[in-house]
């Protein structure tokens, strides 16, 4: 197993608490601005649309790196994966004006 995918699923282990009433999910993300993949867990409470996101891993453009972390990272997790691509920019959310919770309220 390569160092990246050690980390990676170190990191995917500390992030990911199983909190009842949570959704999580896993982005990745090529961003050709930095020349990297970037490895993202995002997570959820249901009936609520703050979403917060927890960078796991940036690895260096290597196709066979990514190949090979990305099958690593598979056989841990059972998350649905999301991709993303700079080249398409999409705003993945609404940007979220009033929150009471977290003081956005005004």
């Amino acid at each position: 197993m390569l160092t990246e995918s050690k980390k990676l699923i170190t990191q995917y282990r500390h992030y990911f608490k199983r909190l009842p009433h949570y959704q999580y999910w896993l982005v990745i993300v090529d961003n050709h601005f930095n020349d990297r993949y970037y490895f993202f867990l995002y997570n959820r409470r249901f009936k609520t649309k703050l979403v917060r996101s927890y960078e796991l891993l940036a690895l260096v453009h290597d196709k066979q790196k990514y190949q090979q972390v990305l099958a690593d990272l598979k056989s841990v997790s059972q998350l649905s994966i999301e991709y993303r691509d700079t080249s398409h920019l999409v705003e993945p959310t609404p940007e979220i004006k009033v929150d009471k919770i977290h003081g956005h309220n005004f």
